[in-house]
């Protein structure tokens, strides 16, 4: 970056016209004033200009690992994606102990089934069926303790290869409405086998069933996948971590009532979505060679825009973020007559035909401080507040789709240790959100014919 041209940074139209402009207002009643936010600039012996094609180091950045423990969604699908590679993801959670009444030996197993909650987000094509299936763990979910107290993307427990049930549905995630005349979940039927051990337990008030450590044993917990065969473009949706079982049964009587025991959901914290990545004959196949050969497996894999097509991405669930390098903004100090800084916006505009109403953008994206090291910093704030880019989106034309930053700070500071610096900037998901969405985000490069990034400087200058 030390060894980059800094003539790539020159003055708009608007300042060779500046001249022009003031012998106008001379001309005029009163000089008017010019105002940014909180300031105010008097315009009787000073003026503004605006510089906008400084240049920009653009790359892509992918994280090893993020956690995915506690996100309160379970995140279950797969995708295969032309800029991202084949995504799959699955979600491990646990169940408790349920709270029953006496129940007799009279009793007769019904059926058994998982319950999932929708929550409405989903990525992709909505009217695809889907068929998910539920495998049993081979062990507990519980940290490999001392040297890990969360769960991350990719992370997972070993399972029993043969599910214990499945269903295929078709989910209408904004109506809240599954095939199955279901108002707000999917179910899918376990298989009876399961159900007639755990009644047998219940009727003998086994401790399995009682004390939560022995039913773990027992039952260690689930994992919850689909198909992740190539195919179809595919879907991810969202589920809210309330999931259970409930089991039905009926008791005989001179009419036979019906029944049933819910085993909860156990422990928000235990429950994490293992997300996985196929990125062979994608523009960022070259991120796992880069990942590979790095020199310091500490620092996230950076590559340059010029190796991933020409682009730079941005997706929560799989790591991906965009960096952005501004080296040379300290050439505005060079200007004739120049002041300050008063104001820097920078501007990104995703590339058309990138995002639909199916695959939308992050809704909300921010700017965190980084270094040579790619690690996130403090986000960019406004009056006390974190930006989150501001999204437009235009589906129809797709020219006024932007995120837009005030940056005016960072580039003051910049400028302020004249340029030519490590620093830069992270474009990533929040993390509330990182995951639990894979909406993703596609730029272009200014070697790209669909480059639109802009940052534009107004400086403030002397008038002779």
């Amino acid at each position: 970056m030390r060894n980059m041209n800094k003539s790539l940074l020159k003055p708009s139209l608007l300042l060779i016209t500046l001249p022009f402009i003031v012998l106008v207002t001379i001309t005029g009643c009163q000089k008017p004033s010019l105002t940014f936010g909180n300031s105010l600039v008097n315009s009787n012996n000073t003026t503004v200009g605006e510089i906008d094609s400084s240049t920009l180091i653009l790359s892509t950045v992918m994280l090893d690992s993020f956690q995915t423990a506690g996100s309160g969604t379970l995140l279950l699908g797969r995708m295969q994606d032309p800029y991202f590679g084949n995504i799959v993801s699955k979600s491990f959670l646990q169940f408790g102990t349920p709270s029953f009444p006496g129940i007799t030996n009279q009793a007769k197993m019904d059926s058994i089934e998982l319950v999932m909650f929708i929550n409405k987000y989903y990525y992709g094509d909505t009217t695809e069926p889907q068929t998910y299936y539920v495998s049993q763990l081979n062990e507990i979910i519980q940290y490999p303790y001392p040297t890990q107290f969360t769960y991350f993307n990719n992370d997972g427990f070993s399972f029993n290869p043969n599910p214990i049930g499945s269903a295929t549905v078709t989910i209408f995630p904004t109506g809240q409405f599954c095939s199955q005349d279901a108002l707000d979940s999917v179910k899918i039927r376990l298989n009876d086998t399961l159900g007639l051990r755990l009644l047998e337990m219940m009727e003998n008030n086994s401790d399995t069933v009682t004390s939560l450590t022995t039913f773990h044993d027992y039952f260690p917990g689930v994992v919850i996948y689909t198909d992740s065969s190539a195919g179809n473009t595919g879907v991810i949706f969202g589920m809210k971590d309330s999931a259970f079982i409930r089991l039905y049964y009926e008791v005989p009587d001179v009419y036979t009532d019906y029944f049933h025991v819910d085993f909860p959901y156990n422990n928000r914290g235990d429950q994490f979505n293992q997300i996985s990545v196929n990125r062979a004959g994608t523009p960022l196949a070259v991120m796992t060679s880069l990942q590979a050969s790095r020199p310091n497996p500490l620092i996230p894999t950076d590559a340059p825009s010029s190796l991933t097509g020409n682009q730079v991405y941005v997706q929560g669930a799989t790591g991906i973020e965009t960096k952005i390098g501004m080296p040379y903004v300290d050439n505005v100090t060079s200007l004739p007559d120049y002041l300050g800084v008063l104001k820097a916006t920078l501007t990104l505009k995703p590339i058309r035909g990138t995002y639909t109403p199916e695959i939308p953008l992050p809704p909300q994206l921010i700017l965190s401080q980084s270094d040579e090291n790619n690690g996130l910093g403090s986000p960019i704030n406004l009056n006390g507040g974190i930006e989150y880019g501001s999204l437009t989106t235009d589906f129809i034309y797709g020219e006024n789709t932007s995120y837009t930053y005030d940056v005016t700070a960072y580039v003051q500071a910049q400028v302020a240790l004249g340029g030519v610096t490590n620093n830069a900037l992270i474009l990533s998901t929040p993390p509330g959100s990182l995951a639990s969405t894979v909406n993703r985000a596609v730029f272009g490069d200014q070697s790209n014919p669909t480059y639109n990034i802009k940052l534009q400087i107004y400086y403030i200058s002397l008038i002779h």
